[in-house]
C-alpha cells in the first residue's frame, strides 16, 4: 500500500481515502488446494470442461465422477478443449477467406490464433493443464505458483521487501520466499503470528523500521474451516448469522480431487514458506476460537442469553446454546 512498490489498488485507496486506516479481511486455504483451484479455474479453465463432460454423462444415464480413479480423464478433456478451439479458428479463417461475416460466429482473438498456429505445428500449448504432474514439471509452475501467499502477506518475514505483485490474468508471479535474505521457516511462522495474528501493531502502524506501514488483518478465515471461520466472523463483527453460508462458487467436482498424494507432497517440499504461513494461521484460529468460547461462556454465566447475543451462531459455542461447558 505504501512506498515505491505499492500496487495501483493501494495507490488508489491512499489517494481517495488519505485519512482513513486501511484494514484487511482475507481467506486462506491449504496451499496445495489453492494451487489446484487456481490451476483448474484460472490457468486452464478445467472446471467448465469437467462440468460439461459430467452433464453429458448424466444425459446418457451415467453418474457424475470427479476423480481419475473413477474414470475422469483430464487430459482427454484438454484434448476436447483444443479441438474446439481449432474448429473455431478454422471457421474464422474460412469466413475471412470468403469475406463472409458470420455474425453468430464467435470471434477469435490474436492469442487464440497464435495458439491454433502452435497446435497445428505440433506444439502442445496446454500440456501444463493435463494433470497436476504436468503442471509441477512445467516452467509455468515456477512462473506463477511459487510462494503464492505473498499476495496475502506482502512479505513472509521482516527481512524481505514488500512488493512484487504481478498484474494480469494470473495475478501471481512471485520470487521464491526461500531465496530471500533472512528466510527461515521459523522466521515465517513468527512473522505470520505478528502480522496475520496481529501480535505486533507496529507493522500496520508507523512501520516496524524495516518496511512501511501496511493494513492490518482485522479478520481472516480458512476455507477448509469455513464453519469455524464464519463463527468468528459473526462474533467479531456482531453480525447476525446467515441461515446458510453462500456456496455458489463451490465446485461439485473439486479440483484437488485429481491431485494425488505424490502431487501434494511435491508442493509441500517446494513451498515450505506457504506451509509455514498455513500452520501459523491454523494455530491463530485455534486460539481465537478458544478465546471466543471462553468469552461466550463468561457472558452466559453473567446472565446473557441467545436473545442478547444474536451474533453467536447456533453450534459455534455448543450444540445447545446456554450450556455451562465450553
Amino acid at each position: 500500500v505504501h512506498g515505491p512498490e505499492k500496487t495501483r489498488t493501494g495507490e488508489f485507496f491512499l489517494k481517495q481515502l488519505p485519512h482513513k486506516r486501511l484494514r484487511a479481511i482475507a481467506m486462506l486455504r491449504d496451499p496445495t488446494d489453492f494451487r489446484a483451484s487456481n490451476h483448474a479455474m484460472i490457468m486452464c479453465g478445467l472446471n467448465y470442461e469437467v462440468n460439461k463432460w459430467n452433464n453429458e454423462r448424466e444425459q446418457n444415464g451415467l453418474e457424475r465422477v470427479c476423480s481419475p480413479r473413477d474414470g475422469l480423464n483430464v487430459s482427454h478433456l484438454v484434448d476436447r478443449k483444443i479441438q474446439a478451439l481449432l474448429e473455431k479458428c478454422r471457421k474464422a479463417d474460412e469466413a475471412d477467406a470468403t469475406s463472409v461475416n458470420y455474425i453468430a460466429q464467435p470471434t477469435v482473438n490474436k492469442y487464440q490464433r497464435i495458439q491454433c498456429k502452435n497446435e497445428v505445428e505440433g506444439i502442445d500449448t496446454l500440456k501444463h493443464c493435463r494433470s497436476a504432474a504436468h503442471l509441477l514439471a512445467s516452467p509455468k509452475y515456477n512462473k506463477h505458483y511459487r510462494s503464492m501467499f505473498q499476495g496475502l502477506m506482502g512479505r513472509f518475514h521482516r527481512g524481505q521487501h514488500f512488493g512484487g505483485t504481478a498484474y494480469g490474468r494470473m495475478n501471481y508471479g512471485y520470487s521464491p520466499a526461500e531465496e530471500s535474505e533472512g528466510y527461515s521457516v521459523q522466521a515465517v511462522e513468527e512473522y505470520t503470528l505478528e502480522d496475520l495474528g496481529g501480535l505486533d501493531v507496529t507493522i500496520s502502524g508507523a512501520g516496524d523500521g524495516v518496511g512501511p506501514p501496511e493494513p492490518d488483518f482485522i479478520w481472516f478465515g480458512i476455507t477448509e474451516r469455513m464453519q469455524e471461520s464464519m463463527c468468528l466472523f459473526y462474533f467479531q463483527f456482531k453480525a447476525k448469522p446467515l441461515k446458510k453460508t453462500p456456496d455458489a462458487r463451490v465446485q461439485d467436482c473439486r479440483p484437488n480431487s485429481w491431485w494425488n498424494e505424490e502431487d501434494r507432497n511435491t508442493v509441500k517440499e517446494r513451498e515450505p514458506a506457504d506451509y509455514a504461513v498455513w500452520r501459523a494461521a491454523n494455530a491463530i484460529m485455534d486460539v481465537r476460537l478458544t478465546k471466543m468460547k471462553m468469552e461466550i461462556h463468561d457472558r452466559i454465566i453473567a446472565g446473557e442469553t441467545e436473545e442478547t447475543m444474536p451474533y453467536v451462531q447456533r453450534g459455534c459455542y455448543n450444540e445447545t446454546f446456554g450450556s455451562d461447558g465450553v
